[in-house]
């Protein structure tokens, strides 16, 4: 991670440092301006399930496995309505994934052809290299998906069977691999090595500092992530000081039904704002349920939301200078 990415951590952990980044950007006019007819970033999650049970992720924990909705896998058919649309609007930025593993999709390699086979979206995949075959590394590349991050969360074997689960040499090498074979192709990905700081851990400042002294040695952006908390655990920071979500305003969530959520950190589907199998993706945009969530954002009465009040997401979104319904 370079400094200024490390400052900019800094000042987002707290509330001057974030009124600081935005009177900086609003001097400099470096504001966005969210467009209230089409999402920017459209999440579309191709499968909702996963084969690893992580320590920090609660929809594949098992304390809260009677709150998690069904793990599903999207049908094509669908995927092929929201990409129809999504074309309609000009280039776009596309995640293929949320709560889930893409790579478990039967038909990925599909999936990553078609996803910019009529315009050119910045498309982004998170994955977490279990599933990385030749194969669909050829299919990742060939296709030009523009950023891989790879979500590994350990440096050793022990930690990683700690917080994720079994195989860490199989996916490190897995992901070497891919490395390799990027250097053959003319395309070449943004490359993301992601760890996230599980300060319960006492062992974590070791295992940090051993993950960026590996992966200093190749060509990929390393990444330390501030534990997230879903909704569900503790965040004690007053939400009389916060601002609205700009996640509200600059993108959607379609889960693996076809389900649309307000926010990707919704694993619930509590912030339900419509479906995408009977339903235009812009008319769900445009809709009430989303302008309602939007306005007890802007009147900060985020308390009367499920999951808003002790979500942090909020705090690492830009800051607007005027919020539209």
């Amino acid at each position: 991670m370079n400094a200024k990415k490390i400052v900019t951590n800094v000042l987002r952990s707290n509330n001057l440092g974030r009124e600081l980044i935005f009177q900086f950007k609003k001097t400099a006019k470096r504001l966005p301006e969210p467009d209230m007819q089409f999402p920017e970033l459209i999440n579309v999650e191709v499968v909702s399930s996963c084969n690893l049970s992580c320590v920090h992720c609660p929809p594949h924990m098992k304390e809260f496995r009677n709150e998690v909705r069904k793990f599903g896998i999207m049908n094509i058919d669908l995927f092929e309505k929201i990409m129809d649309e999504i074309d309609n609007y000009g280039i776009r930025r596309i995640a293929l994934h949320k709560d889930g593993e893409p790579l478990l999709h039967p038909e990925i390699k599909y999936i990553l052809e078609r996803v910019k086979r009529k315009n050119n979206h910045i498309v982004y995949l998170t994955t977490n290299g279990h599933r990385l075959s030749e194969e669909i590394s050829q299919a990742i590349l060939k296709n030009k998906i523009d950023i891989v991050n790879f979500s590994i969360g350990a440096a050793t074997e022990n930690f990683y069977g700690k917080v994720r689960g079994k195989n860490f040499d199989s996916v490190i090498k897995n992901i070497l691999t891919f490395l390799k074979l990027r250097e053959s192709f003319s395309w070449r990905p943004r490359v993301i090595v992601q760890i996230i700081n599980l300060k319960q851990f006492p062992e974590m400042k070791e295992e940090l500092k051993l993950f960026k002294k590996f992966w200093s040695n190749y060509n990929v952006e390393i990444q330390e992530w501030e534990n997230l908390t879903w909704g569900v655990f503790d965040y004690k920071e007053s939400a009389k000081k916060r601002y609205p979500c700009y996640s509200l305003w600059e993108s959607m969530v379609v889960n693996s039904d076809g389900i649309v959520s307000a926010c990707c950190m919704d694993w619930q589907q509590k912030l339900q704002t419509g479906n995408a199998n009977e339903q235009n993706l812009k008319d769900i945009w445009k809709g009430k349920p989303l302008r309602k969530i939007r306005n007890l954002h802007m009147e900060n009465r985020t308390g009367e939301l499920p999951i808003c009040p002790t979500c942090n997401y909020w705090a690492w979104q830009t800051r607007l200078e005027k919020y539209h319904l």
